[in-house]
């Protein structure tokens, strides 16, 4: 049994802006940029187990040298294991009923992309490269800096601020910021046609393929317009924010079994507590015993590496540790 089978394997969503962990039906945002072992570390602080190996969705326009950096990076991180699937896959693994027909919108920051399902397979796709998140934070920015007079903001540090507008506004209808307020109505009138250009596309998949279900993912879902109009459009139109990072957790679940691993989990404290009654009975003991003893714990742990389902050894030391303990108390 390999160490991808005794310890919790995550999934990634690589994002441009933010990218988000994943661990069985658990999704959470995770750090800017794409940093390994900060996302390892915080994999174990949210997840509460220990994380070696991981499954990551990366874009198909990621070329074989970026993938290969990933990959070295993380196992400079300390991932013994990494897997690295499209976000095509990621969805499939993610979908339920994958034999019917089902079209998915992954709204995200870098890129919108359509994506229609059939008999578990890609059947058509669309990009629309120029209307995403991205794209939003610079039209926002540029209404800004006019709008305000804010030209002497170097433009990196305005679209940072764009964005931080644009998930605010997703929360709240107004903001202030530097003596300015800021309306969630100024943002959605700026990319209202944007969305509805979207939305006239995703209508087009509708009308030729009639989809049993229609699926939306991605951050920018979190916008109310975007809501709104895809609703308006798709009365039962679903909303998933997690989706690609849910579908990499599933590919994930494969690479190891929860129940194998709550097995190694629970012979391992057997162990520890076997150790723990030996060091308490050490005096009632000889050498030979105690050798011995001890000989047969440390065979056992590395013994159930490779098959941990097996327990009869830890189920006679511990009949046997029962056993001299009763003694003891008697004598």
């Amino acid at each position: 049994m390999s160490i991808t089978d005794l310890n919790a394997n995550v999934g990634i969503d690589f994002g441009t802006h933010t990218s988000k962990l994943a661990y069985e039906d658990k999704a959470v945002e995770s750090l800017e940029g794409f940093d390994f072992l900060a996302l390892r570390e915080k994999s174990e602080i949210y997840f509460d187990e220990p994380v070696f190996s991981c499954v990551v969705a990366v874009p198909d326009s990621l070329g074989r040298h970026q993938r290969e950096d990933l990959i070295f990076n993380s196992k400079k991180s300390g991932f013994k294991y990494i897997d690295l699937i499209s976000s095509d896959e990621a969805i499939l693994n993610a979908l339920e009923d994958k034999n019917k027909k089902i079209l998915v919108y992954d709204f995200g920051a870098s890129k919108s992309e359509i994506i229609f399902f059939e008999d578990g397979k890609v059947l058509d796709k669309e990009i629309i490269r120029d209307v995403s998140g991205s794209e939003f934070d610079k039209i926002f920015a540029s209404w800004l800096r006019e709008r305000f007079s804010l030209s002497l903001i170097k433009e990196n540090e305005m679209l940072a601020q764009a964005e931080k507008f644009k998930c605010g506004l997703s929360l709240k209808d107004s903001l202030t910021w530097r003596g300015i307020e800021i309306t969630r109505e100024d943002f959605e009138r700026l990319i209202f046609f944007s969305v509805r250009r979207a939305a006239h596309t995703v209508e087009r998949f509708i009308n030729c393929y009639a989809p049993e279900k229609f699926i939306m993912t991605g951050g920018c879902i979190e916008i109310p317009v975007v809501r709104k109009i895809f609703t308006e459009l798709n009365s039962k139109t679903e909303f998933n924010k997690n989706l690609i990072a849910l579908g990499t957790a599933v590919k994930a679940g494969v690479l190891s079994s929860k129940k194998s691993r709550a097995k190694h989990k629970n012979t391992a404290e057997r162990l520890s507590k076997l150790r723990g009654a030996l060091i308490e009975l050490e005096d009632l003991l000889t050498r030979k015993q105690k050798d011995r003893l001890y000989f047969l714990v440390r065979q056992t742990e590395g013994f159930l590496t490779s098959s941990p389902n097996d327990t009869a050894i830890i189920n006679l030391m511990e009949n046997l540790v029962k056993e001299i303990s009763a003694s003891a108390s008697q004598n």
